[in-house]
């Protein structure tokens, strides 16, 4: 007995001696670094505190000391949106340095900046700063990506993408933005009143409902009516349609959709959770039959065509990956060097669906909630509608004529995403010693380095936000780049460029360098159908509570935008899956102007 405690005893030491090793190394090598260190004695990524300090963070704060708890929230996933600038003027700026530090843990080496110099060159050397494991092991569930490919992988895979997603798709997404948010309108004026104004808490999941039908048109030229897909009714011998395999997909891919497939379709009926992980067991095995099967339909049309591709990303994807552009750059199947297998088209078709789904859909939510908390800007986005529009309703918008004129809307979306970044934080990690050199002197990271872009913080900068492009009626502030002010990106008349141009480095709500993401432009293409189909005719605002001032309203609204929470993108908590007066939901009204 006295042996078998003696070995358990030994293998705990020798387990716990490892987060010491890894504390001690890390004091060692930040002192390389010349950057100022936080010191938090914990491995924020072990699996159980991973699981369990987001669930139970009110729990810590409540319960631990101030001291304790400042540094620890550090370690809690999403803590950025909350803590703002705080850590980098509580720590590291006493210490020397308020835009970049290190956070020493018994993990690995964590580099956090917010320094736009240091950011521009994180985005900018994709082969010494590469994809997290962890991420690409989340995105390349369903094989190599775009996202998930380092090196010459990913310069192949990225060669492929850029040509798919050309002006041709930009029309094809627009066209659809508008035709859904036609059909969103269609249902609102069946629910409105006498005036023609609509109560709802279900414009939130109308806001899911128009990015997931896009995606399903636009990008894979299965197009839905607004009102069908309810009613539609999987094929032979598959459970889900691929509308719904691939929201399980996507509402899982921060967690159950790293399960085997095995497992979930064999979870036990009565744990928690068996619906999903069913559902998702289901997905896993569909989703990539689903779009295999659209992919050999697309080829048998393309054939029948006589090589004539459709307008949308799937039917442009398979004509790039599989003619090739140069014969003398050709693969023993005849396909060309470049060509994307089978198994990489149907992961790169997964990634723009993931990615453009959820990002898109997020930051259209916050933008209704903020036109319906500040009314002025959206007079403001109203003027510019109406002067680009044309005057007769029925007459339908056309992308060349009317989306390059919408600067004020565009300019708007910039402002929700410079508060509302999908991403928090854009992480990227070292497999050799770095340095990163920058006019405060250089920085050394040593080999297996984690580096965290903070994305809220970066975008809070006085140094490139405060004050910028004020208006001849506006009056600036000291911390106006805490405003939510979409003129700060209108340059003023003359200017080279309508819209402000940040420096390099200094906005990444798309990531940055060579591998910012491909559907930026489709975001904004679609963001500006939605709202200019939107506003033509409508305004946005909130229901009052009984006995709710203006201002009150106002307040409630900014405290349920700051009431966020990021699993794979920011998103605002209760306001997605509610039912028609749920109190969790918030009830939006919708009015013809």
């Amino acid at each position: 007995m006295a042996s078998v405690l003696l070995i358990c005893g030994t293998l705990v030491a020798a387990y716990f001696s490892t987060f010491i090793y890894c504390l001690i190394r890390n004091l060692f090598n930040v002192r390389k670094t010349g950057l100022p260190a936080i010191i938090v004695p914990f491995d924020q990524n072990h699996i159980l505190w991973m699981m369990f300090s987001v669930p139970y963070q009110q729990w810590f704060r409540e319960h631990l000391p101030e001291v304790v708890y400042s540094r620890l929230s550090l370690c809690m996933y999403g803590w950025e949106f909350h803590e703002k600038l705080r850590p980098f003027e509580k720590f590291s700026g006493p210490r020397g340095n308020d835009k970049t530090y290190v956070l020493v843990t018994c993990g690995r080496f964590e580099l956090w900046s917010r320094d736009a110099e240091v950011c521009a060159q994180i985005v900018g050397r994709p082969r010494d700063f590469t994809q997290l494991d962890i991420s690409n092991l989340f995105m390349g569930k369903f094989g190599a990506n775009v996202i998930t490919s380092d090196g010459d992988k990913w310069t192949r895979h990225r060669k492929v993408v850029a040509s798919v997603l050309n002006e041709r798709i930009s029309k094809a997404v627009f066209n659809e933005s508008v035709r859904q948010t036609q059909g969103l309108l269609g249902e609102v004026a069946a629910k409105a009143d006498s005036s023609g104004t609509t109560e709802t808490n279900k414009m939130f999941d109308w806001a899911k409902k128009i990015t997931i039908h896009v995606l399903s048109g636009a990008g894979m030229g299965a197009s839905v009516q607004w009102s069908d897909d309810s009613s539609e009714k999987p094929p032979p011998g598959f459970k889900q349609t691929y509308i719904q395999s691939i929201k399980v997909v996507i509402e899982g891919v921060t967690g159950p959709l790293l399960l085997p497939r095995w497992l979930c379709l064999n979870y036990p009926s009565f744990l928690p959770g068996y619906e999903t992980a069913k559902a998702m067991g289901y997905a896993l095995d569909e989703f990539p039959k689903h779009t295999s099967n659209m992919l050999d339909n697309e080829r048998r049309r393309t054939q029948a065509r006589g090589s004539v591709t459709k307008g949308n990303i799937m039917s442009q994807l398979l004509q790039a990956s599989e003619q090739p552009a140069d014969p003398d750059l050709k693969t023993s199947t005849g396909n060309s060097a470049n060509a994307l297998s089978e198994r990489e088209m149907i992961s790169n078709l997964f990634i723009f669906t993931a990615a453009g789904f959820d990002t898109t859909a997020n930051t259209i939510s916050y933008a209704l909630v903020l036109l319906a908390r500040y009314p002025q800007w959206q007079h403001w986005l109203l003027e510019e509608i109406d002067e680009i529009v044309p005057k007769d309703p029925s007459e339908e918008l056309d992308h060349v004529a009317v989306f390059p004129r919408a600067t004020r809307l565009l300019a708007f979306m910039l402002e929700v995403l410079r508060h509302y970044s999908p991403l928090v934080h854009i992480s990227k990690q070292t497999q050799t010693a770095q340095t990163i050199p920058t006019s405060r002197g250089t920085i050394w990271l040593p080999a297996y380095s984690t580096v965290y872009i903070n994305s809220v913080a970066l975008h809070l900068d006085p140094d490139v936000w405060c004050n910028l492009n004020l208006a001849d009626n506006e009056q600036g502030s000291d911390k106006d780049e805490f405003r939510f002010r979409p003129t700060r990106w209108i340059n003023p008349p003359g200017s080279a460029q309508p819209l402000f141009q940040p420096p390099k480095g200094a906005y990444l709500p798309w990531s940055g360098g060579p591998r910012v993401c491909p559907g930026q432009k489709m975001a904004q293409v679609e963001f500006c159908a939605v709202f200019l189909t939107l506003l033509r005719q409508h305004e946005i605002g909130a229901v009052p509570l009984e006995n709710e001032s203006r201002e009150d309203t106002e307040k409630r609204l900014e405290a349920r935008i700051q009431n966020s929470m990021s699993i794979l993108t920011s998103q605002m908590k209760d306001v997605y899956d509610v039912q028609e007066g749920d109190p969790k939901g918030l009830k939006m009204r919708i009015s013809r102007r």
